[in-house]
């Protein structure tokens, strides 16, 4: 973990209330968030918040973007895309980024998030260089 990984961890408000976690994976790296009652978006079903989700995506994206690329700062993301594809359970989710595209301009970074192996959620983040 580079020096600006660090201190987003440290700095970002949300990420200690979300509570992530650095695995790894087969893939290569991935975050994970446990459930806990702050992060319920359905009391009946006990479903994570939509919120939480894309705020998991959004700061799972970025940590994967200063990885990758070696940046000496935090980046801003410009604009998202989050897909809801099914309820997000109680559980552990598990967050696998990827580079999509590292132009002169731009930066696109796709986020897809896993309950067990079922994929619940897809982000694709825009970032300028």
């Amino acid at each position: 973990m580079n020096k600006v990984q660090k201190e987003m961890l440290e700095n970002t408000p949300f990420v200690e209330f979300l509570g992530l976690e650095t695995v790894d994976s087969d893939k290569g790296i991935a975050y994970q968030l446990s459930f806990r009652e702050e992060h319920i978006g359905n009391t009946l079903l006990r479903t994570f918040h939509g919120g939480i989700l894309a705020s998991f995506g959004e700061i799972t994206a970025a940590l994967y973007l200063v990885q990758s690329l070696d940046l000496d700062k935090e980046p801003s993301c410009n604009s998202m895309t989050f897909d809801y594809l099914r309820p997000a359970f109680a559980g552990s989710i598990r967050a696998e980024p990827r580079l999509i595209r590292a132009g002169r301009r731009f930066i696109v970074v796709s986020v897809d998030i896993y309950l067990d192996k079922k994929l619940v959620s897809i982000g694709r983040f825009i970032y300028t260089r």
